[in-house]
């Protein structure tokens, strides 16, 4: 190889080595008592701690209790898409009951639009959520 091509090679490298992602140009969607102004990570914490206290608050305490007499506390997996207008789409749950999960879901679609949906170059973009939840009964 010649110097000119092991120079180009270097410099491609280099640019996707160190090329990690800014997110000066990327906006985690916001929830409503979310402060917009914070930065990815911290938005992306906020909006996802907000999310699961939401749901927390929301869940049917009843239901669970009557469907786990001999537990204290169970978990589910939710995921959702939030779409380019801050509204949620394409929710999923999975728990060790039926019920449980529709319930998760019942309750996540009876949530509010967000504040701002995820951005990516200053345009508004779909943003894949996932989590785990236990919650105590």
């Amino acid at each position: 190889m010649t110097c000119k091509t092991l120079t180009f090679l270097f410099f491609v490298l280099c640019k996707s080595l160190f090329s990690q992602e800014i997110y000066s140009d990327k906006q985690f969607p916001v929830y409503r008592s979310c402060n917009e102004t914070l930065s990815y990570n911290a938005q992306k914490e906020c909006t996802t701690q907000k999310i699961m206290d939401y749901i927390k608050v929301s869940i049917n305490y009843e239901l669970a209790d009557k469907l786990f007499p001999l537990d204290k506390s169970t978990q589910f997996h939710v995921s959702f898409t939030i779409n380019k207008k801050g509204k949620l789409e394409n929710i999923t749950a999975k728990a060790h009951k039926r019920e449980m999960a529709a319930e998760a879901i019942h309750v996540l679609k009876r949530m509010p639009k967000l504040k701002k949906p995820g951005y990516l170059n200053g345009k508004p973009i779909d943003t894949e959520m996932s989590f785990l939840i236990t919650i105590h009964f």
